[in-house]
């Protein structure tokens, strides 16, 4: 039944496909982006002219929240050239390639994709914040530790709360860990940037941004716990908060897909005395590791 079913949705994707080719759109689209934050600039407008045997064409459009930019061409052979406009950013300081771009279209060649990258005073660095919490439980060869709470790391917190660096020092983070029985509290925090993830969609849906990745850098304490009486006194942290399931409004939606990264160093020495990445990777890696419990949701309102 299964085989059939896969069969039939295919059979339609080819049908499809097959008009899609038929139709043959000839277009030219590409995205936009900042140099200082690789993220996708919105309100760039793009002007395409140029020339066909049927005469001359011209068009614009305006990059979109993903930076995204798409104009329909004559369906036939021309020459074209390419252009930015700026102004309602402020201006740009570079652009690369530099405009205007030249390209021709064939019936071989009659979708074109021009991407670019933006120095603008309307390339800022991107500001957001991070509410949320949850665990990460430890595996060992792919088992769950046989404990009554399995939970190896429990976190929570907000970072850059309502997009004020003033607001409590800039968020308050706890992440306790039970393995080596600590809790570290992060009490001054700032934010480092924010951007999007490679290879998933960029932005987030619930609540509403064009980032869904926070990093961010402090200072808190370091304490241990449940009979555990170090004290380290003065810490300095660095995290990371992915907020990859969309949409993601609930309390546990982010479970086994969001993803988390702490590590927290002696500020003298830099030694690590704690840290939560990706068990999967080589030590040392800063790669976030996949909650197993819980949400984390990047925010953009009230930011500049």
């Amino acid at each position: 039944m299964i085989n059939r079913l896969l069969y039939s949705a295919f059979a339609v994707l080819g049908i499809l496909f097959a008009s899609a080719g038929a139709a043959r759109a000839w277009d030219v689209q590409g995205h936009v982006y900042c140099a200082a934050t690789g993220l996708p600039l919105q309100n760039v407008t793009i002007n395409v002219s140029g020339t066909t045997a049927n005469g001359s064409f011209s068009a614009s459009t305006v990059t979109d929240f993903n930076g995204l930019y798409f104009i329909f061409l004559p369906d036939i052979a021309g020459s074209y050239s390419e252009t930015l406009d700026f102004t309602a950013l402020g201006g740009a300081t570079s652009v690369f390639p530099n405009p205007p771009i030249n390209f021709v279209t064939t019936s071989a060649a009659f979708a074109v994709t021009n991407d670019f990258v933006v120095s603008s005073p309307g390339c800022q660095k991107t500001a957001c914040w991070l509410t949320g919490g949850g665990s990460v439980v430890e595996k060992t060869t792919g088992l769950l530790l046989a404990t009554h709470d399995s939970s190896r790391s429990s976190f929570g917190g907000n970072v850059n709360p309502g997009c004020s660096p003033t607001a409590g020092s800039g968020g308050d983070w706890n992440h306790v860990d039970r393995r080596d029985q600590l809790h570290f509290h992060g009490t001054s925090i700032v934010v480092d940037r924010c951007g999007n993830v490679d290879g998933i969609p960029p932005g987030s849906t619930s609540p509403k941004t064009n980032v869904n990745f926070i990093e961010f850098h402090g200072t808190g304490t370091l304490t241990g716990i449940q009979g555990n009486k170090a004290n380290y006194g003065t810490v300095c942290f660095q995290g990371r908060g992915e907020d990859r399931h969309e949409p993601g409004s609930g309390p546990n939606s982010g479970a086994n897909t969001d993803r988390y990264y702490l590590r927290v160093t002696d500020c003298a020495s830099g030694t690590t005395l704690l840290v939560l990445e990706d068990p999967t990777q080589p030590a040392a890696s800063n790669t976030p590791a996949q909650i197993t419990t819980g949400n984390l949701q990047i925010h953009v309102s009230s930011c500049p």
